[in-house]
């Protein structure tokens, strides 16, 4: 039992008791030792008869490797059996009785030599077995997902595995006898001496530490140690991994995390500031309709009403991209509404747009329809600029594609049949830095002010929990997908195809 002081320290820090090494007494050993030890001294006795016959009383000289090989063999039971068998073959067949000393020679030499050969045999198969342990735990060191370093007491490397090698940059041989404050800048050495110190007296809590690849790029690495003590000095176990990647995406969660509670909160604030339009276009209106034609303050009221109109267009836009989903609900006729939306909005002289279109019809809000539609058609045709240029617009049922060619993909409506919004342009395209950003709101390429389409249009999508893909690419335009679950299958399709509009 350990002393009450010493309680709290690892038992991982004492050497385990040291292995007596015994020779294996084979008694009741297989037939196999038996039989060899009969046959050897048969041989052996049959070459001491044809080969000394001059010298009759001559020891046992033959008869000791015959013992030898038994108990190497097959242990110290056959080796003890064959000097059995060896004084029977005597008394048999030796025309001459051996002399005294030589029987007092084969009582003492024989058993030493059948213990010490079986011992030999014993320590030859643990030096084997551990042999095939060592390469074995070699093989799972060098291939685990960590880095695996054995230090000595003064902190130089004993052992490292590929994995630390490859992530350092060294090979294992220049890393084995190199000391472990060489990977690290000279602001965290006296950080990592304290661990290693620390891990003396047991393990070591787990720290962050700052190492150095061979070309001097940091490497933010989490460093846990234990020692062990041994005879000689203390074993130090270094196990690192490298948490460079792993801190990146934990920064991205916190990123998301402010970007949802931002979201949520632009959400409130324009909940709650729609209520408060509603009243100022209510009781503008009423004003307007209580004053007499031609009043000096209708100019006035008609500007409070056509500001507080654009200002519930950008409520609109800002509920939609926080993901804001009314609760009043309609049977849509996508066809229609797009017909209606593209006879009352204006686009650029420039562009017209291609339907093919099925008479879909849809359970959802018309605001939020009316708000996916335009943004999708009007950045499309943004994307165009002064140029002449087509935008195609394609309404359908169907289930949810793949698209490995997709440069962003978000969601998943399920197996079932959804409502697919294609929209595409052959205009500018978006590059790899203007995609990053495309989904950030107020982001905008064309001018200050703009930017809410495409984040009211992912809101939206998230909203009824879709699936939006974008493939675009710089110069070669872009396609926009939307699949929303219809939860049952569309109660009418008819081809109605496909004009263009301007």
């Amino acid at each position: 039992m350990p002393a009450s002081g010493e309680s709290g320290k690892s038992s991982l820090s004492e050497s385990p008791p040291p292995v007596i090494l015994r020779a294996e007494m084979h008694y009741g050993a297989p037939l196999f030792g038996y039989s060899l030890a009969f046959a050897l001294i048969a041989v052996t006795g049959a070459l001491r008869l044809s080969l000394i016959k001059e010298q009759p009383s001559a020891p046992f000289l033959l008869f000791y490797p015959a013992v030898a090989v038994a108990s190497f063999l097959a242990g110290v039971g056959p080796g003890l059996m064959a000097i059995v068998l060896g004084a029977l073959f005597a008394i048999l067949f030796f025309p001459e009785a051996p002399a005294p000393p030589s029987w007092i020679a084969l009582a003492v030499l024989g058993p030493l030599f059948a213990t010490g050969f079986a011992h030999l045999r014993h320590l030859r198969d643990r030096h084997l077995a551990a042999a095939r342990e060592l390469a074995s735990f070699k093989f799972i060191g060098d291939h685990a997902s960590d880095w695996i370093l054995v230090l000595d007491e003064s902190g130089h490397i004993r052992y490292a595995n590929l994995r630390a090698c490859a992530d350092l940059g060294w090979t294992c041989q220049e890393l084995t006898a190199r000391h472990i404050d060489s990977l690290v800048p000279e602001s965290q050495r006296t950080v990592l001496k304290t661990v290693l110190e620390t891990s003396k007296s047991g393990v070591a809590n787990p720290i962050e530490l700052i190492f150095e690849h061979r070309d001097k790029t940091p490497l933010l690495i989490e460093l846990g140690c234990t020692a062990v003590r041994t005879k000689e000095d203390h074993v130090i176990y270094a196990v690192a991994r490298d948490i460079g990647a792993r801190k990146q995406i934990e920064q991205k969660l916190l990123e998301v995390r402010h970007w949802e509670s931002l979201g949520v909160l632009a959400g409130g604030l324009a909940h709650d500031f729609n209520n408060l339009l509603t009243s100022i276009l209510g009781y503008a209106t009423l004003a307007k309709d209580a004053l007499p034609t031609g009043h000096e303050v209708l100019p006035m009221l008609d500007t409070i009403v056509s500001a507080g109109e654009r200002s519930a267009d950008l409520v609109r836009m800002m509920l939609a991209s926080a993901g804001y989903r009314p609760r009043y609900n309609e049977r849509l006729d996508l066809d229609r509404l797009l017909d209606w939306m593209l006879a009352s909005r204006p686009l650029p002289p420039n562009v017209r747009v291609s339907r093919e279109v099925e008479a879909t019809f849809f359970t959802g809000d018309r605001r939020s329809f009316d708000t996916l539609l335009w943004s999708l058609i009007s950045n499309a045709a943004e994307a165009y600029g002064k140029n002449e240029g087509v935008v195609h617009v394609t309404i359908r049922s169907g289930a949810a594609p793949l698209a490995p060619e997709a440069t962003f993909e978000e969601g998943d409506p399920g197996p079932g049949e959804c409502l697919g919004i294609i929209v595409e342009d052959r205009g500018c395209g978006m590059g790899p830095d203007v995609l990053d950003r495309a989904f950030d709101p107020f982001f905008s390429t064309k001018f200050t002010g703009r930017g809410l389409g495409l984040p009211a249009v992912r809101g939206i999508v998230r909203a009824y929990s879709g699936k939006l893909l974008l493939v675009t690419a710089a110069g070669r335009g872009t396609r926009v997908e939307v699949w929303l679950p219809t939860g049952a299958p569309a109660s009418s399709r008819v081809n109605r195809s496909a004009g263009d509009r301007g």
